[in-house]
């Protein structure tokens, strides 16, 4: 055994350090990688149709559109939905609508205007992780890496959709590349830009600070102990927080002030708290949610194999402790945001570079351990072992695909994400007017520490209007919504409420029903002078 784990030492180390792929045919590996990963995405990028996507795309598109159409005001991202200013809106840092908007200036408003800057994020996330684990790993491992990064993304449902996720990863990795060059060169360029990338990084995203461990760890490898050292980690940071910081502050103020559609800090439409930490961790149902997510975004069940040989290949050789840290942060991220986490997929996609290092690296270890068994055996077996060496990993890596295509395939783009929404959101445009304003109820999703308010059915009906929640339930708002100009009601998702239930219930006995499906849980009345029943 003690041998077998020799080689396979040896082995792997020769494998890492392989010098034989020089850095002009690692150029045009690389440029295939990318090429690959942008023709996936220009393959796909019209699923799902822009008119019946995701509520997190909408809000995006809507703020982007308000940008190109209001004058690019950035301090004041605006949304399109609400029946009544105020529009604008708390959120992240705007960064990825705002640019957006000026592509629309420039080539008009379409698929291709909204979404190639997220296409964009994920090649430069490509580039970045291929620059990254070169420098800690050697070429082989940095073009695996490369290939897993740009092909692990399209397994998750929100692959293709303009928001600030893909920018996220892409200066999570950018940062702690130019630290880490920072930290063995001195060179101050790189200085610089960790300190953009950590800066961009935690305004698109506070909960990105995660990226701290794997800086820590950077730090720790190069100076160990030597506490005088840590001043220089301490006062880039604290430089480059001063933007997050700042935006931040104003969109605390933008939430006191305006709305905040977002739920950063649980404005006027009660957003939800995001952590609910021991709730969560508490509860068997998170654990298995997670992880049939993770098997969803990671290869499934094979990725997570390839992924414990990949932690356990590191630790073996002593090389790669880096991306164990990232790894580790992005797992302490899961369990402190946990409602968020449970929330939504998107959130997952940040397991997305680490994760691609350790299959890529498990691949590899998985192969050099079954060739190292069988060299052990004789020479007569190497051809033999040089050829199930490669062939296990793949079958490996296609196996999750293969038999779960629709994981990774895109739906038609015709289908809506939301198909309840949709099919009550064509009723609305039979009976809606140009001048129409609706009220909803039941347009939002409950959390345990409160809600997020959606735009999807105004999105997909075209009509604005306001979303009434528990403790509106009554005539006298609907009256009143009705004096500003409310003509049609709808509700989605009723039965979760029973005192939603009951109101709506009354309110049938009072107004015309154009459209009812208990099945489903939609229902829709006209609120328009004459035709009230008596």
């Amino acid at each position: 055994m003690i041998s077998l784990l020799q080689r396979f030492k040896q082995n792997l180390v020769e494998v890492l350090d392989y010098k034989g792929i020089s850095t002009k045919a690692a150029g045009f590996m690389l440029l295939g990688i990318l090429l690959l990963t942008a023709a996936i995405r220009l393959a796909t990028i019209q699923s799902p149709a822009l008119d019946r996507t995701s509520w997190k795309e909408i809000d995006h598109i809507m703020i982007s559109e308000n940008y190109a159409k209001n004058g690019r005001h950035f301090l004041k991202p605006e949304v399109s939905w609400p029946a009544d200013e105020p529009r604008v809106t708390a959120m992240e840092l705007p960064v990825v609508p705002y640019i957006a908007s000026f592509l629309y200036t420039v080539f008009g408003m379409n698929v291709f205007t909204v979404r190639i800057l997220t296409l964009l994020a994920y090649v430069l996330l490509v580039f970045y992780m291929f620059k990254l684990v070169k420098r800690e790993m050697g070429t082989v491992l940095a073009l695996l890496t490369a290939l897993f990064t740009g092909l692990l993304p399209m397994f998750n449902p929100y692959r293709n959709y303009l928001f600030s996720e893909p920018f996220v990863l892409l200066f999570s990795v950018f940062a702690i590349y130019h630290y880490a060059e920072w930290i063995e060169f001195r060179k101050k360029p790189d200085l610089v830009w960790f300190m953009v990338g950590f800066a961009l990084t935690v305004s698109l995203k506070p909960t990105s600070l995660y990226i701290g461990l794997p800086l820590l760890w950077i730090h720790f490898r190069a100076y160990r102990f030597d506490i005088t050292k840590y001043w220089s980690f301490i006062w880039p940071i604290a430089i480059a927080m001063v933007v997050p910081v700042l935006w931040y502050i104003h969109a605390y103020y933008l939430s006191q002030n305006y709305i905040d559609v977002f739920g950063v800090f649980g404005g006027q439409f009660g957003g939800h708290d995001k952590l609910q930490t021991f709730m969560e961790l508490s509860s068997v149902d998170w654990y298995k949610t997670m992880f049939w997510r993770l098997q969803m975004n990671l290869l499934g069940k094979p990725g997570l194999l390839l992924i414990v040989i990949g932690a356990l290949s590191s630790l073996f050789v002593g090389r790669g402790k880096l991306f164990l840290a990232y790894f580790i942060a992005i797992l302490c991220f899961f369990a402190i945001v946990a409602e968020g986490n449970i929330d939504t997929h998107y959130r997952q996609l940040t397991i997305i570079p680490p994760g691609s290092f350790l299959i890529a690296l498990g691949a590899l270890g998985l192969s050099v351990l079954i060739y190292s068994v069988a060299s052990i055996l004789g020479a007569g077996f190497k051809p033999l072992a040089r050829a199930v060496a490669v062939v296990v990993p793949v079958v490996f890596l296609l196996y999750f695909p293969v038999r779960n295509p629709d994981l990774w395939m895109p739906a038609p783009k015709e289908a809506p994400v939301h198909d309840d929404n949709w099919f009550l959101a064509q009723e609305i445009k039979k009976f809606a007017s140009d001048n129409s304003k609706i009220i909803m109820a039941g347009e939002y999703t409950i959390h345990k520490g409160g809600n997020d308010v959606s735009p999807v059915t105004y999105y997909y009906s075209g009509l604005k209007g306001w979303t009434i929640q528990k403790g509106e339930w009554n005539q006298a708002v609907v009256d009143s919504l009705m004096n500003r100009g409310a003509d049609l009601l709808g509700a989605t998702a009723y039965k979760r409420e029973p005192g939603l239930e009951a109101f709506l219930q009354s309110l049938t006995s009072r107004y015309e029903v154009l459209y009812d499906d208990p099945e489903r849980q939609l229902l829709l009345l006209s609120l328009k002078p004459g035709l009230n029943k008596k």
